[in-house]
């Protein structure tokens, strides 16, 4: 990983896949969960596609090793984005990105449309903190996997970016971390454990995970703009994602022109990573139909 400096002086963790061939469009891969997420997430599902693209992968300021220095905002992890694009140095990015790294990507293509060739979203929502959380809550409240083991107090301060200690926080995460993956009764047909892959992964640093719930998700709402965004865009979701259920993905594809959205039927939270292999193939159809200049598909 290299260290870059942002213009506000914070260090930032990032590396190109594939540098070498600069003829390449970049991917510009995004990781949720910020405070718990980094570059691993998005180095596993997106390394595949490196004989396509230059694929960045990074460490969100926050996030796994890049420095902890505020503000965690929409606003300014999407100027990061714009930054770390300038660095990679390339016009235009292929923007790709799950969950949180889901709502990055409306802000980056709302805020640098000029910079975006094409969208890349999946088991996201254009707004989280209204139905979409009522109803992860009453899913934690009610799945065989979590019901007894979740306190609905300590779940709710998770939600909403309050809870009182590093303990306090992973504990709720620990009780609720097996929803991300398909339900036990499709686990057998999964091409990979979402749990094992994650559990590799997970830097926790609580203050930023707070501040993503409290700060960002209180106030991220894009809905009534989704019609701004004129990019070709592929839109994904796990029938059986806890967090962002289908048809709050759904939404944002019916709100962008000519969208294309595909729901992946034995999968939870990532379906890239439980259904890689039908995954790769709609993501590559995808890109060929796209027409994007100076990607060869």
């Amino acid at each position: 990983m290299q260290n870059i400096k942002l213009s506000d002086g914070c260090n930032v963790k990032a590396k190109i896949l594939n540098p070498e061939d600069k003829a390449k469009n970049l991917l510009l891969a995004c990781h949720g969960a910020p405070g718990l997420s980094n570059h691993g997430e998005t180095e596993l599902w997106c390394s595949p596609y490196t004989d396509l693209f230059r694929v960045l992968v990074f460490d969100l300021r926050g996030c796994g090793h890049s420095d902890q220095q505020g503000p965690y905002t929409h606003e300014r992890w999407s100027a990061d984005l714009d930054e770390l694009r300038q660095w990679a140095g390339d016009e235009k990015v292929v923007f790709i990105g799950a969950s949180h790294g889901g709502f990055l990507g409306l802000e980056y293509a709302l805020r640098y449309p000029q910079h975006v060739s094409a969208l890349i979203i999946g088991d996201t929502a254009a707004q989280f903190s209204h139905g979409c959380m009522l109803e992860a809550y009453k899913t934690a409240l009610t799945d065989p996997r979590s019901k007894d083991v979740v306190d609905p107090d300590q779940l709710m301060r998770l939600f909403t970016g309050t809870t009182t200690s590093f303990e306090d926080h992973m504990g709720v995460f620990a009780a609720i971390s097996p929803l991300y993956a398909v339900p036990d009764h499709l686990a057998s047909q999964a091409e990979a454990s979402v749990g094992e892959a994650l559990s590799k992964i997970i830097i926790p640093i609580p203050e930023t995970n707070r501040a993503a719930h409290d700060y960002c998700l209180s106030r991220f709402d894009v809905r009534d703009r989704l019609h701004e965004i004129r990019v070709p865009t592929f839109v994904f979701s796990g029938r059986f994602d806890w967090i962002c259920p289908p048809k709050y993905t759904q939404a944002i594809a019916d709100g962008i022109p000519g969208a294309k959205f595909v729901v992946y039927e034995a999968s939870g939270h990532l379906p890239a990573i439980e259904e890689k292999t039908k995954f790769e193939k709609d993501l590559r159809e995808f890109l060929k139909g796209a027409r994007i200049p100076g990607l060869d598909v």
